[in-house]
Formats: C-alpha cells, structure tokens, sequence
C-alpha cells in the first residue's frame, strides 16, 4: 500500500476546510513532521462563504478569504527529526451590508511559527514537542466604534505522542496546543453615526486569548490500497473575549460561549503508481445562539473531495474542494436577535516535495 500518496490526498482535503466554529482556520495541522525523509510542502485554500438572514432581507455577514501555509521537516537520523511550519490558525473576514449590524465589519488575522521535533523510541510509539511564536491582528468596526489593534508575538507550547504500525498504514497521534492571553495596543475612534454623533479617537489597549486545543488525528489501511482516515479538534473557546480600555470607556467587543469539536472521516484510494483519490465527511458542533458576530454560523457539515498525483521525482500535487452547509444560530445585537445560516465552497492546492 502506498500509503504516503493516500495520506497526502486525504490531508489535501482537510486543507480545505474553512472552520467557522469560533474563529479557527488551519487546525493547526503538523502532519508534515509524519512524512517520510526530509519533505517540504506549500498549501493554499480559498473559500466563498455566504451566510445570510431573511429576517431583514439579505444581511450578508462573510466575504471570500484565502488560507496559506508551508511546512519543512528535516530527518536528523533513524530516531530524531524536525518540522517547522508556518501557518495562519485563526482569523475573521465578517461584513455586514444590512440589517441591524449594517456598516459593521470585523477583520482578524494570525501568524503562528512552529517548531517540533519529534522523536521514535523504535517500537512504534514517539513523542513530539516544542514552542510556536504567534501574533493577531485586526479591526472591528460596530456600534460601540471602530478598533484597530495589534499584539506583540508571544511564545505557546505544543506537545504529543503518537503510534505507528507501518505495515498496516495505521498511525494515532495526539497533540496538545497551548492557550495564550495577548495584550492589544491600539485606537478605538468612533466616527460620527446617527447612534453616536460625537466622534473622536483615543489610544486603547486591550486584552483577548487564543484557545488552548487538542487534536487527534488517525489513519489505517482497511484493505489493498485503502486508507481510513480521520481527526478530532477540541478548541477551548468558552469565556473568550474580547476587551478595550481608552478614553470611551472599556467596551466589551466579543463573547465567546462555547468550546468547540470538529469531526473529520474520510477514505482514500490509490488508483494506480501515480493518481489517488479523497473523500471526506465533517461536523463541527456549534451554538444555536451566541453574542459575538465574529461567528454567525452555527453548527456545520462538510463533504470534500480530493486528489493527489505524484511524479517519479517525489513531487505530490494535490488539488481538493470542499462543500459546507452551517445551521441556523441566532446572534445576539443590542438591536435584538438575529438568526443566520448560510454555505461555503472551498477549494485548495497543495505541493509536497520528498528529497
């Protein structure tokens, strides 16, 4: 069984995925450190979502964003190897056109630098460990004003175990990401509006976290050329928020009630020497009701799709799109309760070179 090229297919689609379940976006994802040899890989997902309410006609509450990532790993000998990768876990691209939210937007963005290494202890099991450095971002204009403010990089940890059995294509791994509280220098304006006709600026600073995470990420050979794959993504999201203190007051801008799990299951199947296939089911759970508008959309499921096809020299191309389809949640306003769903397609492409 060729089990990196099957690997590599049912990966391509989990890039893909745009998870609107509190503000996660790559997952965190360091499959990378499990390729075989030294390997580098570039990833780049783009999705189009469409999340509105017909309680006011068409509040559209998301517009298109893109996703990239790189990873290297190097094998030091037998037992020792290194990865380190760049990708951006979190962020928000929320614009809201009408309704009670009109105007409003919100913008956030994240770097994260990983490194790991990982080391085989010879009978099947291994520990992986290290540091990331990681930074946000962002803008958010509402009622109470506009923010626009920065944190300095900060330092978290990540640590796993996982167990391999090659002969079955079957590897288990669990990884521990740390959480990390951040202060946030910045400007809260306020520019005349007819709810707040006086405008102004003040220097702000304020305070917000990233979760803390664990991911479970699995794969076994079911047959000749088969792969069954999956994960499982814990994100401790309840009672994250987000607050300012300048010259308005300190203002409360975002609330987040609920931890979140994602779900993922797929199979992959080699055709022959070259070509293998994907394909992916999710679910990631979400509140009904909330009062944040960084995150309008309520529970989700997700199909995907993917391919890989990879050269004689090592070279993996990969290519997936993914299909998702978020419930109904209603988010709180200062105006009233506003209900959302929506959809999104994502697609993605990877590059991966063994050497």
């Amino acid at each position: 069984m060729n089990k990196l090229t099957l690997t590599t297919a049912a990966l391509l689609t989990a890039t893909t995925t745009t998870a609107f379940a509190g503000i996660d976006r790559s997952g965190q994802d360091i499959s990378v450190l499990f390729e075989e040899g030294n390997y580098f890989k570039f990833s780049v997902a783009t999705t189009n979502p469409s999340i509105t309410s017909d309680v006011t006609g068409t509040t559209q509450s998301a517009t298109p964003f893109s996703n990239f990532s790189f990873g290297y790993k190097q094998q030091f000998n037998d037992n020792l190897s290194f990865a380190l990768i760049w990708d951006q876990p979190y962020g928000a691209d929320i614009e809201y056109i009408d309704g009670p939210a009109a105007g409003g937007y919100a913008f956030i963005k994240s770097n994260q630098i990983t490194g790991i290494l990982r080391y085989e202890m010879g009978n099947g099991f291994s520990v992986h460990g290290g540091a990331f450095a990681q930074s946000v971002s962002g803008q958010i204009l509402s009622s109470s004003g506009l923010l626009d403010a920065s944190s300095d990089t900060k330092w978290g940890g990540v640590a796993g175990v996982a167990y391999e059995r090659p002969e079955i294509a079957l590897r288990v791994a669990l990884t521990y990401f740390s959480g990390i509280d951040y202060v946030l220098t910045g400007t809260h304006s306020i520019p005349p509006n007819p709810l707040l006709p006086t405008g102004g600026a003040s220097a702000a600073i304020g305070s917000v976290s990233m979760p803390e995470a664990f991911n479970l990420d699995f794969q076994t050979g079911i047959a000749e050329d088969t792969l069954l794959f999956g994960s499982v993504r814990y994100a401790k999201y309840d009672g994250i928020s987000l607050d300012s203190t300048s010259a308005f007051g300190t203002i409360n801008w975002v609330n987040f009630v609920d931890d979140v799990t994602s779900y993922e299951l797929g199979v992959g199947r080699r055709l022959n020497d070259n070509w293998a296939v994907a394909m992916t089911l999710g679910y990631a759970d979400g509140a009904e009701s909330g009062d944040t508008f960084l995150a309008p959309a309520g529970a989700s499921k997700s199909i995907g799709l993917g391919a890989t096809y990879t050269t004689d020299s090592n070279v993996k191309i990969s290519a997936g799109v993914r299909y998702t389809k978020f419930s109904e949640k209603a988010v709180v306003t200062p105006l009233g309760s506003v209900p959302f769903e929506g959809d999104a397609l994502s697609a993605g492409l990877s590059v991966g070179i063994g050497f």
